[in-house]
Protein backbone atom coordinates (compact mmCIF):
# COMPACT_ATOMS: atom_id res chain seq x y z
CA UNK A 1 0.00 0.00 0.00
CA UNK A 2 2.38 2.23 0.85
CA UNK A 3 4.94 1.85 -1.81
CA UNK A 4 0.91 2.08 -3.83
CA UNK A 5 0.52 5.46 -2.89
CA UNK A 6 4.27 6.76 -3.48
CA UNK A 7 3.57 5.73 -6.88
CA UNK A 8 1.08 8.48 -6.89
CA UNK A 9 2.41 11.14 -5.15
CA UNK A 10 5.40 10.24 -8.10
CA UNK A 11 3.01 10.56 -10.77
CA UNK A 12 1.03 13.63 -9.28
CA UNK A 13 4.40 15.17 -8.83
CA UNK A 14 5.75 14.77 -12.14
CA UNK A 15 2.22 15.48 -14.11
CA UNK A 16 2.25 19.04 -12.34
CA UNK A 17 5.55 19.78 -13.11
CA UNK A 18 5.04 19.01 -16.81
CA UNK A 19 1.92 21.21 -16.71
CA UNK A 20 3.80 24.62 -15.58
CA UNK A 21 6.56 23.63 -17.94
CA UNK A 22 4.09 23.79 -20.69
CA UNK A 23 2.04 26.78 -19.27
CA UNK A 24 5.33 28.49 -19.23
CA UNK A 25 6.18 27.39 -22.66
CA UNK A 26 3.11 28.32 -24.21
CA UNK A 27 3.32 31.77 -24.22
CA UNK A 28 7.20 31.29 -25.64
CA UNK A 29 5.57 29.40 -28.99
CA UNK A 30 2.52 31.72 -29.27
CA UNK A 31 4.74 33.54 -32.07
CA UNK A 32 6.04 30.34 -33.74
CA UNK A 33 2.59 28.84 -33.72
CA UNK A 34 1.52 32.27 -35.79
CA UNK A 35 2.50 32.65 -39.28
CA UNK A 36 2.68 36.51 -40.06
CA UNK A 37 2.44 37.69 -43.41
CA UNK A 38 4.86 40.62 -44.67
CA UNK A 39 2.99 44.29 -43.97
CA UNK A 40 1.43 45.69 -47.12
CA UNK A 41 4.30 48.48 -48.35
CA UNK A 42 2.44 51.45 -49.09
CA UNK A 43 -1.08 50.22 -48.64
CA UNK A 44 -3.85 52.90 -48.28
CA UNK A 45 -4.96 53.87 -44.77
CA UNK A 46 -8.32 53.55 -44.23
CA UNK A 47 -10.00 56.62 -43.67
CA UNK A 48 -13.39 58.36 -43.14
CA UNK A 49 -14.45 59.08 -46.86
CA UNK A 50 -17.47 61.72 -45.91
CA UNK A 51 -13.84 64.46 -44.32
CA UNK A 52 -11.20 62.65 -45.90
CA UNK A 53 -9.75 61.53 -48.95
CA UNK A 54 -6.54 60.28 -50.19
CA UNK A 55 -4.82 62.54 -52.94
CA UNK A 56 -4.11 61.35 -56.29
CA UNK A 57 -0.13 61.02 -57.52
CA UNK A 58 -0.58 63.89 -60.12
CA UNK A 59 -2.05 66.00 -57.45
CA UNK A 60 0.19 65.56 -54.90
CA UNK A 61 3.17 66.26 -57.30
CA UNK A 62 1.49 69.77 -57.96
CA UNK A 63 0.66 70.57 -54.72
CA UNK A 64 3.84 69.71 -53.11
CA UNK A 65 6.52 70.60 -56.13
CA UNK A 66 10.12 69.61 -55.11
CA UNK A 67 10.51 73.14 -54.19
CA UNK A 68 7.34 73.09 -51.41
CA UNK A 69 8.91 69.96 -50.27
CA UNK A 70 11.98 71.28 -49.26
CA UNK A 71 10.05 74.35 -47.82
CA UNK A 72 8.63 71.92 -45.41
CA UNK A 73 12.15 70.07 -45.05
CA UNK A 74 10.86 66.67 -46.56
CA UNK A 75 14.10 65.08 -47.83
CA UNK A 76 12.84 61.87 -48.70
CA UNK A 77 10.20 60.68 -51.59
CA UNK A 78 6.77 61.26 -51.06
CA UNK A 79 4.80 58.23 -52.14
CA UNK A 80 1.30 59.22 -50.27
CA UNK A 81 -0.90 61.78 -49.26
CA UNK A 82 -4.06 62.57 -47.75
CA UNK A 83 -6.48 65.87 -47.72
CA UNK A 84 -9.07 66.17 -44.53
CA UNK A 85 -11.07 69.11 -43.59
CA UNK A 86 -12.98 68.79 -40.49
CA UNK A 87 -14.68 71.28 -38.14
CA UNK A 88 -11.51 72.64 -36.96
CA UNK A 89 -10.28 72.88 -40.18
CA UNK A 90 -8.17 71.76 -43.15
CA UNK A 91 -5.35 69.17 -43.09
CA UNK A 92 -2.80 67.46 -45.10
CA UNK A 93 -0.85 64.25 -44.03
CA UNK A 94 2.48 63.52 -45.86
CA UNK A 95 4.03 60.27 -45.42
CA UNK A 96 7.61 59.33 -47.64
CA UNK A 97 10.78 56.81 -46.41
CA UNK A 98 14.30 56.14 -47.86
CA UNK A 99 14.98 53.24 -49.43
CA UNK A 100 18.26 51.51 -47.83
CA UNK A 101 18.49 48.53 -50.50
CA UNK A 102 16.71 46.01 -52.33
CA UNK A 103 17.69 42.08 -51.25
CA UNK A 104 18.35 39.28 -53.45
CA UNK A 105 14.80 38.50 -52.73
CA UNK A 106 13.80 41.60 -54.62
CA UNK A 107 12.65 42.76 -51.00
CA UNK A 108 12.70 46.45 -50.61
CA UNK A 109 14.04 47.72 -47.27
CA UNK A 110 13.97 51.35 -46.14
CA UNK A 111 16.00 52.57 -43.79
CA UNK A 112 14.56 55.74 -42.68
CA UNK A 113 10.50 57.62 -42.68
CA UNK A 114 9.25 61.11 -42.29
CA UNK A 115 5.35 61.98 -41.79
CA UNK A 116 4.26 65.59 -41.43
CA UNK A 117 0.91 66.71 -40.59
CA UNK A 118 0.40 70.40 -42.09
CA UNK A 119 -2.63 72.47 -41.47
CA UNK A 120 -3.63 75.09 -44.00
CA UNK A 121 -3.61 78.87 -43.25
CA UNK A 122 -4.51 81.42 -45.38
CA UNK A 123 -3.46 79.11 -48.31
CA UNK A 124 -0.26 78.63 -46.36
CA UNK A 125 1.05 75.58 -44.94
CA UNK A 126 1.83 75.09 -41.21
CA UNK A 127 3.27 72.26 -39.56
CA UNK A 128 1.37 70.57 -37.16
CA UNK A 129 3.39 67.45 -35.86
CA UNK A 130 6.11 65.29 -37.83
CA UNK A 131 6.73 61.76 -37.32
CA UNK A 132 10.44 60.26 -37.81
CA UNK A 133 11.43 56.97 -37.54
CA UNK A 134 14.97 55.46 -38.23
CA UNK A 135 16.45 51.60 -38.07
CA UNK A 136 18.88 50.64 -35.40
CA UNK A 137 21.44 49.62 -37.59
CA UNK A 138 22.73 46.73 -35.59
CA UNK A 139 20.15 44.85 -35.22
CA UNK A 140 17.08 45.71 -37.43
CA UNK A 141 17.01 45.49 -41.18
CA UNK A 142 13.92 48.18 -42.45
CA UNK A 143 11.08 50.41 -40.99
CA UNK A 144 7.94 51.79 -42.58
CA UNK A 145 4.37 53.43 -41.97
CA UNK A 146 1.59 49.98 -41.29
CA UNK A 147 -0.54 52.04 -43.32
CA UNK A 148 -3.05 48.79 -42.63
CA UNK A 149 -3.66 49.57 -39.27
CA UNK A 150 -3.51 53.47 -39.02
CA UNK A 151 -6.79 55.72 -39.35
CA UNK A 152 -7.82 59.03 -40.09
CA UNK A 153 -11.43 58.82 -38.85
CA UNK A 154 -13.62 60.87 -36.40
CA UNK A 155 -13.58 57.93 -33.66
CA UNK A 156 -15.73 60.25 -31.05
CA UNK A 157 -18.12 62.09 -33.36
CA UNK A 158 -17.40 65.20 -32.83
CA UNK A 159 -17.13 66.35 -36.47
CA UNK A 160 -12.81 66.28 -36.20
CA UNK A 161 -10.80 63.79 -37.77
CA UNK A 162 -8.50 61.74 -34.71
CA UNK A 163 -5.18 59.94 -36.83
CA UNK A 164 -4.01 57.22 -35.41
CA UNK A 165 -0.46 56.45 -37.18
CA UNK A 166 1.37 52.93 -36.95
CA UNK A 167 5.31 52.47 -37.53
CA UNK A 168 7.49 49.27 -37.34
CA UNK A 169 10.80 47.69 -37.96
CA UNK A 170 11.49 44.48 -38.81
CA UNK A 171 14.56 42.24 -37.77
CA UNK A 172 16.28 39.13 -39.90
CA UNK A 173 13.78 37.43 -37.53
CA UNK A 174 10.99 39.32 -39.19
CA UNK A 175 8.29 41.06 -36.39
CA UNK A 176 9.08 38.82 -33.83
CA UNK A 177 12.27 41.40 -32.29
CA UNK A 178 10.96 44.25 -33.83
CA UNK A 179 9.51 47.40 -32.61
CA UNK A 180 6.29 49.33 -32.79
CA UNK A 181 4.83 52.84 -32.80
CA UNK A 182 1.15 54.42 -31.76
CA UNK A 183 0.54 57.67 -32.65
CA UNK A 184 -2.60 58.55 -31.72
CA UNK A 185 -4.44 62.26 -31.96
CA UNK A 186 -6.85 64.08 -30.00
CA UNK A 187 -7.74 67.44 -30.99
CA UNK A 188 -4.22 69.01 -29.80
CA UNK A 189 -2.87 66.12 -28.33
CA UNK A 190 -1.08 63.83 -29.03
CA UNK A 191 0.32 60.35 -27.06
CA UNK A 192 2.72 57.30 -27.97
CA UNK A 193 2.31 53.81 -27.51
CA UNK A 194 5.75 52.22 -27.86
CA UNK A 195 6.28 48.76 -28.20
CA UNK A 196 9.01 45.91 -28.21
CA UNK A 197 8.51 43.03 -29.57
CA UNK A 198 10.37 39.76 -28.82
CA UNK A 199 10.56 36.43 -28.70
CA UNK A 200 11.20 35.57 -25.39
CA UNK A 201 7.63 36.38 -23.56
CA UNK A 202 9.39 38.42 -20.52
CA UNK A 203 11.09 40.86 -23.05
CA UNK A 204 7.84 42.19 -24.51
CA UNK A 205 7.79 45.38 -23.13
CA UNK A 206 5.07 48.28 -24.17
CA UNK A 207 5.01 52.22 -22.71
CA UNK A 208 2.17 53.94 -22.83
CA UNK A 209 1.93 57.84 -22.03
CA UNK A 210 -0.31 58.53 -19.27
CA UNK A 211 -2.01 60.85 -20.82
CA UNK A 212 -3.62 58.44 -23.28
CA UNK A 213 -6.40 57.45 -20.99
CA UNK A 214 -7.20 61.34 -21.08
CA UNK A 215 -8.36 60.30 -24.76
CA UNK A 216 -12.04 59.73 -25.26
CA UNK A 217 -12.97 55.81 -24.87
CA UNK A 218 -13.65 55.92 -28.59
CA UNK A 219 -10.16 56.44 -29.19
CA UNK A 220 -8.56 53.96 -26.39
CA UNK A 221 -10.55 51.52 -27.76
CA UNK A 222 -10.03 51.87 -31.80
CA UNK A 223 -6.09 51.63 -30.27
CA UNK A 224 -6.69 48.24 -28.52
CA UNK A 225 -8.60 47.18 -31.74
CA UNK A 226 -5.21 47.51 -33.91
CA UNK A 227 -3.52 46.06 -31.04
CA UNK A 228 -5.33 43.16 -31.25
CA UNK A 229 -5.09 42.75 -35.04
CA UNK A 230 -1.52 43.32 -34.82
CA UNK A 231 -1.43 40.25 -32.60
CA UNK A 232 -3.55 38.63 -34.84
CA UNK A 233 -1.45 38.76 -37.68
CA UNK A 234 1.64 37.78 -35.97
CA UNK A 235 2.81 41.12 -36.45
CA UNK A 236 3.05 41.80 -32.53
CA UNK A 237 3.00 40.43 -29.24
CA UNK A 238 2.24 41.79 -25.91
CA UNK A 239 2.48 41.01 -22.30
CA UNK A 240 0.22 38.46 -20.84
CA UNK A 241 -3.23 39.65 -19.99
CA UNK A 242 -2.64 43.22 -21.37
CA UNK A 243 -6.29 44.18 -22.03
CA UNK A 244 -7.41 43.95 -18.62
CA UNK A 245 -3.62 46.27 -17.43
CA UNK A 246 -5.04 48.86 -19.87
CA UNK A 247 -8.46 48.84 -18.64
CA UNK A 248 -6.91 49.58 -15.02
CA UNK A 249 -4.75 52.35 -16.64
CA UNK A 250 -1.32 50.53 -16.62
CA UNK A 251 1.46 52.52 -18.81
CA UNK A 252 3.75 49.60 -18.80
CA UNK A 253 3.06 46.25 -19.93
CA UNK A 254 5.04 43.61 -19.40
CA UNK A 255 5.30 39.99 -17.78
CA UNK A 256 7.08 39.98 -14.40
Amino acid sequence: MNKFLLSIAILTLFSCGKQNKESKEDSKTKSENISALPIQKHASIPIDTALVRKISKKEMNAVFSNRRQIQLGISYPLYQAYNYKDESGEYYLLLTDHKKAITEKKDTLYDNIYGVNLRVEKNQFKKRSTIKGEIDQDWETSIGFWNQYSKLEDFDGDGVIDPIIVYGTITPSKYEDGRVRIIAYNKKSRVTIKHQNSEIPDGRITKINKKFYNFPPQIQEAVKIIMKSMTKNGHAFFADDWEKKMGNNAIRLENQ
